[in-house]
């Protein structure tokens, strides 16, 4: 055997001793590994023993505490859920003083509402609303010719009428009705910037003696006075939802001074209550041609009074009799649900604050009776005495801040919990459930692409230990 066979069996020997030292050292690191693990295995406590530890001596209590509170919290967070899906709404009253007010509609009809003179020359005897006055009637005249000739004109209602004194300040509107014939409108083309009398409406109305004495009317000579919104024409049938009108009756020859105050109605749409916020909306107009139409469907025909109605008027007596009976039943009765009301809208009151049948003679200082022509004529003062506005609004009375402010104060008086504490809670599950599965999974995916075979590992091991063995035989 020569020198350099000498020097490689020698590090070879080297290097089989080295190999054989680290097998020794794996195999002592893997019994150790193993052993701690199998230590901390047994140290460690299931998920299913910390259940039954929660549920043994005090600690009985206080699971069944964590659990009572859990359950109110449930409850609590159920019902602000509710609120948030079916918002309660609440009522809120405060004042507004306006810079500007808008003065109201007011409507005048008058009493009696039809020339008895002119009547007698068609054959009516009687208020159209009788039906048998229409037995004499000659259907060949046209029905709205009629109405025009018994109805009175504009000049024979008023004798002047003026806002902040000017009557150019006003627009006047007519209104044809079946009961209270044809009435007029007074309504503000300004908005008023003062609250005094001078500032109001002054409106002086005028009659005629012998309408008092030929009067064919229950009530006594005058007129109805209607105070109502701008945006809700005056109709003489009921609207249910709607209307906002205030009332008023003024007798012949008297002075009648009105204090008007305000209020504002904003109410929000609902399912079972709905409301329009449409501006060219109106629910006097909408129950009006509701009435309309199911009066013509029902008699077959229309009144002069039915304005823009598709059916023919009336031309026989059975058919106007069928008019008039579906209409007088109707204009009260009519049970209308398909007009909403206006979602925001103003209700004016008037307040009667004198009432007068003298006026003041400057000559002699004294109260005496009005003279034969102011006699016959009634004074109707109406005007703001503040800008005051009193507002009825409904509000949503839950939103999302209130919510989280329910939850907040609910879990952390009832678990004791933070928005801090359910980070570390969450930090716990993730670190005790989520990471370990992960972990593994991860472990299993290493495994299959990349295969560690102990079994080889050993026996490449034992393959060297047989290569020392040999070696140091030779």
């Amino acid at each position: 055997m020569n020198v350099i066979t000498r020097v490689r069996r020698a590090g070879s020997h080297q290097t089989l001793e080295t190999l054989w030292k680290f097998r020794s050292q794996l195999r002592f690191g893997l019994k150790m590994s193993e052993k701690s693990n199998s230590q901390v295995e047994d140290q460690t406590p299931s998920f299913k023993e910390k259940c039954v530890s929660c549920i043994k001596g005090h600690n009985l209590i206080k699971t069944v505490i964590v659990l009572a509170c859990t359950g109110v919290l449930v409850q609590q967070i159920s019902a602000c859920i509710g609120k948030l899906v079916n918002r309660p709404i609440t009522t809120y009253t405060h004042f507004d003083f306006n810079r500007t007010l808008l003065y109201p509609s007011i409507t005048f009809c008058r009493e009696p509402a039809y020339k008895y003179n002119k009547m007698h020359e068609y054959g009516l005897y009687a208020h159209p609303r009788y039906t048998s006055t229409w037995r004499k009637y000659n259907f060949s005249f046209s029905l709205s010719d009629l109405w025009r000739n018994i109805t009175y004109e504009p000049e024979e209602f008023f004798a002047q009428y003026g806002l902040e004194g000017m009557k150019d300040n006003v627009e006047i509107k007519t209104t044809i009705g079946f009961l209270n014939g044809r009435c007029y409108t007074l309504s503000p083309r300004i908005r008023s910037r003062k609250a005094t009398r001078k500032s109001g409406y002054s409106v002086t109305l005028q009659y005629n003696f012998n309408d008092i004495v030929e009067t064919t009317s229950t009530h006594l000579p005058g007129y109805h006075v209607y105070v109502h919104y701008t945006r809700e024409p005056y109709t003489e049938v009921a609207v249910y939802n709607g209307g906002l009108v205030d009332y008023l009756y003024c007798n012949v020859g008297e002075t009648i001074d009105v204090k008007l105050t305000v209020n504002q109605y904003m109410k929000i749409s609902q399912n079972e209550d709905v409301c329009v916020t449409d501006d060219g909306y109106s629910a006097n107009t909408c129950t009006t041609r509701y009435v309309w139409d199911r009066v013509g469907r029902m008699a077959g025909c229309s009144g002069p009074w039915m304005e823009n109605s598709s059916l023919p008027q009336c031309s026989n007596f059975t058919a106007m009799r069928k008019l008039i009976a579906a209409y007088t039943l109707l204009q009260e009765h009519h049970n209308s649900t398909v007009c909403p009301r206006f979602c925001r809208s103003f209700l004016y009151q008037a307040f009667v604050n004198e009432r007068s049948t003298f006026m003041w003679n400057p000559a002699t200082q004294m109260w005496a009776a009005k003279p034969d022509e102011a006699a016959l004529q009634t004074q109707l003062f109406l005007y703001f005495n503040s800008m005051m506005v009193s507002v009825y609004e409904e509000r949503y009375n839950y939103d999302w801040n209130l919510f989280i402010s329910d939850l907040g104060g609910s879990v952390g008086f009832l678990l004791g919990l933070s928005v801090i504490g359910l980070m570390s809670i969450v930090g716990k599950i993730w670190a005790t459930f989520i990471k370990p599965y992960k972990k593994q999974a991860q472990v299993e995916q290493n495994e299959k692409e990349n295969p560690f075979n102990t079994e080889k590992c050993n026996q490449g091991i034992e393959a060297c230990h047989k290569i020392k063995f040999n070696i140091s035989y030779h």
